[in-house]
């Protein structure tokens, strides 16, 4: 038995010429919605990137305020201790230490980027970068959270220093709050190499008219 293939109408080469304008067609309309694919995302990516960034200056520039803060704090922290040593029998020294010249970071911008698709767009070596960033962002929020608590517990057992176990109290919060403050100054370094790694400058402007009136800080701004 003898199969015979259909020819087409008007020859196998037109034919083929025909499968070949459409298979083109096809891949062109491929190729323009790649095409527009790709910018849609590169738009996206841009907008990312410039709302991390955006977030990171103003959490470098709160970062410095926080370590102008911490040093003032340590500072007053040593006044405090001389005071105590002399059985609470002046007056406490006054005290430029307050939770209210501590700022706190942000991280929302991350958190939407991360439950995006849009990270993945960026280069490994700048996903790792703001990774970094962030986690150490994260780390100092947790430090900055334990001096508040420690500093509104010594402004609770000043006036309580008057006798010894309120003495005892007062030194033993003072110096877990030295302790604290250190762990956050020895980041100094780690936290400026990677601000600098993402290219961010501190931008204080959305809280520079906010920042509270401190001597130690003005003098140190």
């Amino acid at each position: 038995m003898h199969f015979h293939l259909p020819k087409p109408l008007h020859g196998w080469r037109e034919f083929a010429g025909e499968v070949g304008i459409i298979v083109l067609g096809v891949l062109i309309a491929l190729a323009a919605e790649s095409v527009v694919e790709a910018g849609q995302w590169r738009h996206k990516v841009d907008v990312v990137r410039r709302s991390l960034l955006g977030e990171l200056a103003n959490d470098r520039a709160r970062w410095e305020m926080d370590v102008t803060a911490a040093t003032c704090a340590r500072s007053a922290i040593d006044g405090l201790d001389a005071w105590v040593q002399t059985n609470g029998t002046a007056s406490p020294p006054m005290s430029d230490m307050n939770t209210r010249n501590l700022y706190w970071m942000h991280s929302a911008n991350w958190n939407l980027a991360t439950g995006s698709q849009t990270l993945d767009h960026f280069p490994i070596d700048e996903q790792l970068a703001f990774a970094s960033l962030y986690d150490g962002v994260a780390h100092r929020q947790m430090e900055l959270t334990r001096i508040m608590q420690l500093i509104e517990r010594v402004d609770t057992l000043v006036p309580f220093a008057k006798d010894a176990q309120g003495r005892r109290e007062l030194q033993l919060t003072l110096g877990d709050l030295r302790g604290v403050i250190d762990d956050l100054l020895a980041n100094k370094g780690y936290m400026k190499r990677h601000f600098e790694a993402v290219g961010v400058k501190a931008d204080r402007s959305d809280f520079a008219a906010d920042v509270h009136a401190s001597r130690c800080v003005a003098e140190s701004s």
